[in-house]
């Protein structure tokens, strides 16, 4: 039954379709970066196909066009579909239906779209259930046989990122619709947790399954969409690369040029040292300020809304008056200096751990692998003019922080609403992101020896530009084959 879409030949037009409250808004919204539709836990939130110029390029357009789910009386859709071409299945589709039936209406709806307007489908699945479990699959599935137009699976819902499970999940989807003949391939696109890596392949997808000038149209597009994500991912390094180098520059003055040497003696006797607790406050209240200007302007970058925690610049004056040891104090100065931003470290660091408590946004980044390597003393090192800056641990520690925050709001999906401070982290990203570093651990070294006084801030600066975008793509590679192309 398929039939030529009624769009220009310029035009690249694609539907999401699926059974109802799967998440077809909620991708349009992560690829679209905006607030479009309505999002939420309920059937039929989408009532009626809204359109969406998702990427344009001279004359060609690619068009997304967000549809009603299917309901659950698909026996009953498929006769009426039949009846839609005569007086009464109008009059019953547009009055009758849409009063007393708003699942078949909506329904209906959706397959109307498909019909008239589609060049490829993208048809959402539930990836959190088993295929085999879900029943109304094949039945939605015959419905878009019948229509004819080329589909394009893709699994959603898919939780965190698992590649091992990913593809074994696909493999799983690929075998159960083998019998339907316009599904042209299966794969991954989470609108929760989605890169920016995979969406310009919708594009190359679709390109292939259509021809002439609309062919022309996804290519180009699919160009067009990776260099508009690569020119964000550019912007994104840019400002990961302030953060570092100002950590690699900022320094402050000692009273005592001899106080390092009394330091070791202090922290072996567990006295105090008030001066080195007030340096070092005021560095992580630093860097704190601006650890949380870089996560608000990536959030930005990358159409995200909302604001990292507020309480990450909070300092907490109570923290630096309560009574310690040595061990204490540098405790209670990072918690005091970030407040949030590692709520609980105090207590894991008094108790030997590196667990990191509840809510803290650096040990929830990182998984607990890291907080600025903040597990022994004060992160601290004398330069030669009688100064400190932070040592090469705590800049490499740093390293990946930044690394595995770029990759947090990366795979973050619109869909989700409003950024959250992530919880955790895959375990596969931390493995990548150490060993990528450890590969480069000389240049690194290096940049950091060049580090310690602002006289050399736009050299240093431009070459972590440089090495961050190498350690990062060589990380969206590793994690995803496809993105070579686009590096």
């Amino acid at each position: 039954m398929a039939s030529p879409s009624q769009n220009s030949e310029s035009e690249i037009v694609l539907s999401l379709i699926s059974h109802t409250n799967v998440g077809k808004t909620a991708l349009a919204r992560t690829l679209l970066r905006g607030d479009v539709g309505e999002v939420a836990d309920s059937a039929h939130v989408t009532v009626v196909p809204e359109a969406h110029d998702w990427i344009q390029k001279d004359q060609f357009v690619a068009r997304l066009w967000d549809t009603p789910g299917f309901g659950s009386n698909l026996a009953k859709l498929t006769r009426r579909l039949r009846e839609g071409h005569n007086p009464v299945g109008w009059i019953l589709h547009q009055m009758w239906d849409r009063i007393q039936d708003k699942s078949l209406w909506c329904s209906q709806e959706a397959i109307r779209n498909v019909h008239a307007n589609a060049d490829v489908v993208l048809y959402l699945v539930d990836a959190s259930q088993s295929p085999s479990t879900i029943g109304y699959v094949d039945l939605e599935m015959q419905i878009l046989d019948w229509i004819g137009k080329p589909v394009l699976v893709f699994l959603n819902q898919v939780g965190r990122p698992d590649r091992d499970r990913i593809l074994e999940e696909e493999k799983e989807w690929r075998e159960q619709l083998k019998n339907h003949d316009v599904v042209m391939g299966v794969s991954t696109l989470d609108a929760f947790t989605r890169c920016w890596v995979q969406e310009h392949l919708i594009l190359e997808r679709a390109a292939e399954l259509v021809s002439g000038e609309k062919k022309t149209a996804a290519v180009m597009l699919a160009r067009e969409l990776a260099e508009r994500n690569l020119e964000i991912f550019r912007k994104a390094i840019g400002r990961m690369a302030e953060l570092i180098t100002f950590s690699l520059i900022d320094t402050e003055p000692l009273k005592e040029r001899s106080l390092l040497e009394k330091l070791q003696s202090l922290i072996a006797n567990k006295e105090k040292n008030k001066e080195m607790e007030t340096i070092q406050q005021a560095m992580y209240g630093r860097l704190a300020e601006r650890t949380a200007a870089a996560i608000n302007d990536l959030i930005s970058l990358h159409g995200i809304d909302g604001e990292t925690a507020e309480k990450l610049v909070r300092a907490s004056k109570d923290d630096f008056d309560a009574p310690r040891d040595i061990e204490e104090s540098v405790a209670a100065a990072i918690v005091g200096a970030v407040s949030g931003l590692v709520t609980g470290l105090a207590a894991d660091l008094i108790a030997g751990g590196m667990t990191f408590g509840g809510g803290a946004v650096t040990g929830m980044l990182l998984g607990g692998a890291t907080t600025y390597a903040l597990a022994k003393g004060y992160n601290l090192t004398q330069t030669g003019n009688n100064r400190v800056r932070w040592t090469e641990a705590q800049f490499l520690s740093q390293l990946k922080f930044v690394a595995m925050l770029y990759l947090a709001v990366a795979h973050f999906g619109r869909g989700r609403g409003v950024w959250r401070d992530p919880e955790n982290n895959p375990s596969l990203w931390e493995e990548v992101v150490e060993r990528k570093i450890q590969e480069k651990k000389s240049k690194w070294s290096n940049l950091w020896k060049k580090g310690g006084s602002s006289a050399n801030s736009e050299k240093v600066k431009k070459a972590v530009d440089v090495e961050l975008g190498r350690l990062l793509s060589g990380v969206l590679v590793e994690l995803y084959e496809e993105a070579a192309d686009i590096f």
